[in-house]
């Protein structure tokens, strides 16, 4: 959980620097900014749900393994 919340913490520092950047001295053409903000965005999202997904699963394999959870 904490290399998918830094990896997604970084993604989202990166994007905003870019954005600021973008905003004050026009770094890349408009359709760029436009498809790196998209790919930004999924990639968040994705690493997101694939590292709340691998939580839920070692969660539920550590409670099954206490006895918490029948298997």
């Amino acid at each position: 959980m904490k290399i998918g919340m830094i990896t997604c913490l970084s993604i989202a520092i990166a994007w905003v620097f870019l954005a600021i950047a973008q905003l004050w001295f026009q770094i890349v053409s408009s359709d760029v900014f436009l498809k790196l903000s998209a790919t930004a965005g999924l990639v968040v999202a994705i690493v997101l749900v694939v590292t709340l997904a691998i939580r839920e699963y070692l969660t539920d394999k550590e409670m099954k393994s206490k006895g918490f959870i029948d298997e």
